[in-house]
């Protein structure tokens, strides 16, 4: 993975080790614009001449909102994955975007230190601001990985379709994971067949059937897949991980539920949805040749009208996570940790004396190294 500067160096203020993971873009507004490629197709902005979603204002809205959901979903926690709040994990963010993720992570966990990377940069986004724990990088997860100290947990989320190998993603993962990390992947593409249908979308000319189906054939052929089969238990398993979990959970579109929490979040599901309806399919369907940019986006409209006059309509969300096994030393260091907290135990609840407290401590240890306890 390449680090990138979207600004001139300021003298000094870059270490000069080599294993440094530096390139940061922090205060970059000024420069962005003049450093970033900005690419302009049927109204929206993109980063990239691959990448089939924008990153313009409307999808910073969309992410925005979309964030907001799975900390609801969490119960206001940002990640599934097991932390001490007084820990120092080091972190990894992979498409972090305009960056409320990173950003939180590092006020929940302020002894952190976060790399926040993407291919590109939200003019707005959160990742301009300047925080001691967070560097926001430029980086293509699908190049080789550079970084140099391994991390506690790699988080991507929101990626799918993004990557034509997700073993390779995975994989690379696992390499620069320190023993024990995690991965967190969390996903819920439209195109991946996550929407079940409400009322008066049964029919086979639904259009928001065609609409997800549509953009499922066409990143197939493109070999940008959409399926979500990245987020099957068994693709993080043959990359190596272990204690590999899902949390599954269905939430709510529009505003039909009678429960005020589940309105809550069906109303911001539905809103998420409705902007990122063109976003998900304008480029895809008008770079295929199937659609102009007025068909894609007349598909897009009859979508919203369907959406809007539906009720029961549901998607579904996937967080998996996975752990890098333990190496031997660690699981060592562990039973020894583990074997000195208990000998403190029993010395102050027996009150051992001096020397020979010392003595049977010693002994506890020897057995418990010997494997005799």
């Amino acid at each position: 993975m390449e680090d990138k500067y979207l600004q001139p160096e300021v003298p000094g203020a870059r270490d000069s080790d080599e294993d440094s993971d530096g390139a940061s873009i922090k205060s970059t507004r000024s420069c962005a614009s003049t450093t970033l490629p900005q690419i302009h197709e049927n109204g929206r902005r993109y980063c990239s001449t691959v990448y089939f979603m924008p990153n313009d204002e409307t999808e910073l809205t969309r992410l925005n909102i979309t964030h907001q959901i799975y900390l609801i979903l969490l119960d206001g926690c940002l990640t599934t994955v097991p932390f001490n709040p007084k820990s120092t994990p080091r972190i990894l963010d992979v498409g972090t975007g305009p960056g409320d993720w990173a950003i939180e992570m590092s006020a929940e966990f302020p002894n952190a230190e976060i790399i926040a990377s993407d291919i590109g940069v939200f003019d707005s986004g959160l990742g301009h601001l300047s925080l001691p724990n967070v560097d926001f990088q430029l980086a293509d997860a699908q190049s080789e990985w550079t970084y140099h100290s391994p991390f506690d947990l790699v988080h991507i989320r929101g990626l799918s379709g993004a990557f034509l190998d997700w073993g390779r993603i995975y994989r690379q993962a696992f390499a620069h994971l320190k023993p024990g990390g995690y991965i967190e992947v969390a996903d819920s593409d439209p195109a991946g067949e996550t929407i079940s249908f409400g009322e008066n979308t049964h029919s086979e000319n639904s259009c928001l059937k065609e609409y997800t189906s549509t953009l499922r054939e066409i990143a197939k052929e493109a070999g940008y897949p959409r399926d979500l089969e990245h987020l099957q238990t068994s693709a993080l398993s043959a990359a190596g991980f272990v204690d590999v979990r899902v949390l599954e959970r269905t939430i709510p579109i529009g505003l039909w539920p009678e429960d005020d929490q589940e309105k809550t979040l069906g109303k911001m599901a539905l809103i998420a949805l409705l902007e990122g309806l063109e976003a998900y399919a304008l480029r895809p369907l008008t770079a295929s040749g199937r659609y102009t940019s007025d068909e894609a986006r007349q598909l897009c409209e009859r979508v919203q009208e369907e959406v809007l006059g539906s009720s029961g309509l549901r998607i579904t969300v996937k967080i998996v996570t996975g752990r890098r096994p333990a190496s031997y030393a660690q699981k060592r260091q562990d039973v020894l940790a583990r074997a000195m907290a208990k000998a403190k135990v029993i010395k102050e609840k027996d009150g051992f004396p001096g020397a020979g407290g010392g003595k049977r401590i010693g002994i506890f240890l020897e057995k418990k190294r010997k494997g005799r306890w």
